[in-house]
């Protein structure tokens, strides 16, 4: 699989949390500069052709020719595509570079050394050299600048099927650059039946049968680049993309997947003997699940591992036992095994873990299934003990609302579910401020913040993430945000004490926030309230009418504001009060003054059932949004 430097190669987990992080730092940028991003997009590179040929054998082993030649663009196309990396498995894939040169923008050729092309383990194969044999082939081109033309010609060998007897074969075209020329050529035995699906890739069956071979073929001609936009789903599921198999439906590929995993979870003396401990003295089932999680979501260390790249049979639940540590495979068959030695069923799933939400209807196991969770049916919960900050029950935001295959637990056939969405009644922020005025217009105040939900999960993470003593820088960039310059710092419960809701505390000082003496106006003061917030709630939406889908999560935020006055402050009006109602979900603000304090109230329930909005519903939101901003904006004016 390529991994080209601009192209997907971190892992989930920190792919993810990456793009929290970023999100919450960058939010007002990337919502102001889309439009002007759209009108002066660059693309780094030109696709000048792309040519993909499959040759399968009839014992689901096959070789991958590729031929690929990138023009270089500007200098984003340099660091991209400069040097390219390709990641396989030993264990299963033979991989080699049959060419490789750049052509120069005057038409010389300069041919890659072979010194220059190398294979290195993979960082998370020597992080964890017992459970993972993956292997990255880089070629360094030279001579690399605008204008100049990369080619690479590789050959991809499987010898060992992911599934015995079974092939299957994804790709997808980004439409983020130009592509002059793509295809995709398949050459099977022709008593193989293949079940595909084709987005945006004119073609099909060329020849059922010659010499007892079938060719499929599929192509893409002189297609444009398109920008993306932000908070928008994986470019992936809105480019050129097909999902070819043998596999006839998803329950079959779901039972092929149990066949293999199942003898691993057998439950040792050892995992009886953990099971038995961890859950001393609890006698409530769902408790004991939960107690189990805990366990393995603490003291499992999790190596990102790609489902496939790992192959797709984990090692025994006794082996991640001894070692700690796993990829998703691993975790789950541990936590599988636990809980069957309470007497506690669950059955593995295979979901999508980064931004993609199509799901093909041909049942290619890797066309989009990257990651494997867990459901336990006697409480309709699904877990994923990889996330390590995620409570019982709650599912990263990424995995949310996913279509995604159940495997069953052997006496049950497999099926696709659909994964649950966030939701108002158990997604929640709460926050209570309480912000004293000084007669020099200096705000100084704290904030509780009651996190709940995915919610819950989302703060946890992001503190877990930034580095100690940075904290501060953190607040600052969140109060210049907020349109406020001043300072700041968190308090924080235990990030991994994952039985108790996550409570975080903030103190801040806003210098000059108002002038005075008055007259003058201000708004509420919104200080370091939750990171996730009435205000934040629609990050990424952009004033101007989108292109892309629009990701969108629900939740209730509810922010509580108490503001001390001055005594030489008066208070000459005070906002009205306001309801704003769409089909969205409902906002209300209050605000009333009680002796030396004004008490605002705003709180925000947001419903959705679907875990992205199309472009032509965005206008609806957008509406909705703005009125919540001007209230947002409300002052209240004094003397």
């Amino acid at each position: 699989m390529l991994i080209a430097r601009n192209e997907r190669s971190k892992s989930m987990d920190g792919l993810f949390m990456a793009h929290l992080i970023a999100a919450v730092i960058t939010a007002v940028v990337t919502a102001h500069c889309s439009a002007a991003f759209a009108a002066d997009y660059a693309p780094p590179v030109t696709v000048l052709s792309d040519e993909n040929i499959y040759t399968v054998n009839g014992d689901g082993t096959s070789i991958h020719d590729q031929t690929r030649s990138i023009h270089i663009e500007n200098d984003e196309g340099v660091r991209s595509y400069g040097q390219v990396s390709y990641r396989y498995s030993n264990e299963f894939q033979k991989f080699d570079v049959l060419d490789a040169y750049t052509t120069t923008r005057d038409g010389a050729r300069i041919d890659v050394s072979p010194n220059a092309i190398f294979t290195r383990q993979s960082p998370v194969s020597a992080y964890a050299p017992t459970f993972d044999d993956n292997l990255v082939k880089t070629i360094v081109f030279p001579g690399v600048e605008p204008g100049a033309t990369v080619t690479m010609r590789t050959r991809e060998t499987q010898v060992t099927p992911l599934f015995p007897g079974q092939f299957s074969a994804n790709a997808s075209f980004p439409n983020d650059k130009a592509i002059k020329s793509a295809s995709v050529t398949i050459n099977a035995p022709s008593s193989m039946k293949l079940h595909a699906d084709v987005v945006d890739m004119p073609g099909g069956l060329v020849a059922a049968d010659v010499d007892g071979e079938q060719t499929w073929s599929w192509s893409i001609k002189d297609a444009r680049a398109r920008p993306g936009e932000a908070y928008a789903p994986s470019i992936d599921d809105r480019s050129p993309r097909l999902a070819i198999t043998t596999f006839p439906s998803y329950e079959a590929l779901g039972q092929a997947y149990l066949a293999r995993a199942q003898t691993q979870m057998a439950a040792t003396p050892d995992i009886q003997a953990l099971a038995n401990e961890v859950t001393t003295g609890i006698t409530d089932r769902r408790d004991q699940a939960d107690a189990i999680y805990q366990w393995v979501s603490r003291n499992v260390r999790y190596v990102a591992v790609f489902l496939g790249f790992g192959g797709v049979v984990p090692h025994t639940a006794q082996d991640v036992l001894k070692a700690r540590y796993g990829d998703c495979k691993d975790h789950t068959t541990l936590l599988q095994a636990l809980l069957a030695a309470k007497g506690i069923k669950s059955s593995t799933v295979l979901v999508n873990a980064d931004s993609r939400y199509w799901l093909p209807s041909a049942a290619s196991p890797l066309a989009v299934f990257n990651h494997v969770i867990t459901y336990i049916p006697e409480f309709d919960v699904y877990v994923d003990s990889t996330a390590g900050t995620a409570r019982f029950g709650i599912l990263p935001l990424n995995e949310r609302g996913k279509r995604a295959l159940l495997t069953g637990d052997g006496d049950e056939p497999s099926r696709l579910v659909t994964l649950p969405l966030t939701h108002a009644d158990t997604d929640k922020v709460i926050v209570t401020t309480e912000i004293r005025l000084d007669s020099a217009g200096t705000a100084r105040g704290t904030s509780t913040v009651e996190n709940r939900g995915e919610y819950d999960w989302i703060a946890r993470s992001i503190f877990a993430e930034l580095r100690a003593g940075t904290e501060p820088l953190f607040a600052q960039v969140l109060l210049t945000g907020s349109g406020a310059d001043g300072t700041g710092h968190y308090i924080h419960g235990d990030i991994r004490n994952l039985k108790d809701a996550f409570f975080f505390w903030t103190v801040f000082e806003l210098p000059d926030y108002t002038p005075f003496p008055g007259p003058g106006a201000m708004r509420v003061p919104r200080g370091l309230g939750g990171i996730n917030n009435i205000s934040s709630a629609f990050d990424g939406l952009g004033s101007n009418r989108r292109r892309t889908p629009f990701l969108f999560k629900a939740g209730y935020f509810s922010e509580i504001t108490k503001v001390n006055l001055p005594a030489t402050m008066k208070v000459l009006s005070l906002p009205k009060p306001a309801t704003v109602t769409s089909a969205f979900g409902t906002y209300t603000s209050s605000y009333a003054l009680e002796g030396r304090t004004v008490t605002v109230t705003r709180t925000l329930d947001l419903t959705s059932g679907v875990p992205y909005l199309q472009p032509d519903e965005c206008p609806a939101l957008k509406k909705m949004v703005v009125s919540i901003k001007h209230d947002l904006a409300a002052q209240i004016v004094y003397q």
